[in-house]
């Protein structure tokens, strides 16, 4: 069996290339804008244990931001709604990639047996307690 050996530098340029060519480019490219867009809330949420901290699943891509969970309440519910900010316009180029990861806000005060919405659908949320 032949065994091959590699040129390190010659693989760290060709890495270095693959990176700039699928899309490593910042949002400093001219035309480049920022657009914050509400996404619906799909999954149910999770409460921590001292009844305050809440957690969301979200999905962004490889232009957005990470997901934030912004949060309204009033005496009688809490309105959740996740907000994700994405890079666009000409000269911007994206990873093809998919994220899904937690977003999570913490109450002013206990959840306790206020009523969970998201704030795009107006969906009642269900909520799952740690």
């Amino acid at each position: 069996m032949k065994t091959h050996k590699f040129d390190r530098r010659a693989v760290s340029v060709t890495v270095a290339v693959l990176v700039v060519l699928t899309g490593c480019s910042t949002s400093t490219a001219p035309g480049a804008k920022t657009v914050t867009r509400n996404e619906a809330i799909t999954r149910p949420v999770r409460v921590s244990g001292d009844d305050r901290t809440l957690t969301v699943v979200a999905e962004s891509g490889g232009c957005d931001s990470l997901p934030r969970l912004h949060v309204s309440e009033t005496p009688k519910s809490v309105v959740l709604t996740v907000r994700i900010t994405t890079r666009t316009g000409p000269g911007v180029v994206c990873p093809a990639d998919a994220r899904i990861g937690p977003a999570r806000a913490t109450l002013h005060t206990v959840l306790g047996t206020r009523t969970v919405t998201d704030g795009t659908t107006g969906r009642r949320l269900s909520i799952r307690k740690k």
